[in-house]
């Protein structure tokens, strides 16, 4: 058996009553809100709120509500096959912190995927 991948740092974000997590390596810098990024709560058919925007080094631009920086290492449990492929391949797995299990998501990887699902994740 492989031993569990790690990650340091992460950005615990809040998306309406959803959480996501991301490595703090993904994400070079954290802006204001604008009309060209894209809000994660599109992965939850909600309507678009965007407090905070996490912008990868390339320039993907992910919207959330709401963050928290945690500096600690954490292990990633694994997602099964069917639930990263549901997810475009952007879940990388799940981190346990501060009591509770947090989807690790891939930044630039789940910001075409939420491009792809069109509709309401659009914009500020």
């Amino acid at each position: 058996m492989l031993p569990a991948a790690r990650v340091e740092g992460t950005l615990l974000c809040h998306v309406g009553r959803h959480r996501l997590a991301f490595a703090a390596s993904d994400v070079a810098s954290i802006a204001a809100p604008d009309a060209a990024c894209v809000s994660a709560r599109g992965a939850f058919r909600e309507s678009a709120s965007v407090q905070r925007v996490l912008v990868t080094a390339t320039g993907e631009a992910v919207g959330v509500d709401g963050l928290e920086i945690d500096a600690e290492v954490l292990s990633v449990l694994p997602p099964s096959p069917l639930v990263a492929r549901a997810s475009g391949g952007s879940l990388r797995g799940f981190v346990l912190t501060r009591g509770v299990l947090w989807p690790l998501v891939h930044l630039t990887g789940f910001e075409r995927y939420l491009r792809g699902l069109g509709g309401d994740g659009e914009g500020a």
